[in-house]
């Protein structure tokens, strides 16, 4: 047996599970959403899933996309890290890779909402503030 030790924390053997949300590195990543809409971040993929759910029966069905997108583009931009630090030998730190995902979900969210520009339904740039301020 070979076990793949995470690159990400060298802490842990590396797992779908502990990659994208056990691993110290996903957990701040995370964190930095954990606003109006999520008290914590996410255990798994599973709790994702079930606050789309819980998301979809309340008052704020319109925040699903946001956090679907949300959990795509940290999925990804994990991945990308683990690939960049095992292949090439790059790594980025937790301040720069948070900004590389914020970035991502401000573009696409921009996007999306010059596609779908109506009065009655909130932007979902705006929702997406909410995620990362409880404030907001």
């Amino acid at each position: 047996l070979i076990f793949i030790v995470c690159v990400l924390c060298s802490n842990a053997d590396e797992t779908i599970r502990h990659l994208f949300f056990e691993c110290f590195f996903a957990v701040a990543t995370w964190s930095r959403f954990c606003g109006r809409y999520m008290a914590s971040p996410p255990a798994s993929l599973q709790e994702v899933a079930g606050l789309c759910r819980q998301f979809q029966r309340s008052q704020t069905p319109c925040t699903v996309p946001v956090l679907k997108l949300l959990n795509q583009i940290i999925v990804y931009n994990l991945w990308r890290e683990r690939n960049a630090r095992i292949f090439r030998g790059e790594a980025s730190n937790q301040e720069a890779f948070y900004r590389v995902v914020d970035r991502r979900m401000r573009d696409r969210l921009l996007s999306l909402s010059l596609l779908s520009n109506t009065a009655q339904s909130p932007s979902l740039l705006k929702l997406y503030f909410c995620f990362i301020s409880p404030y907001s």
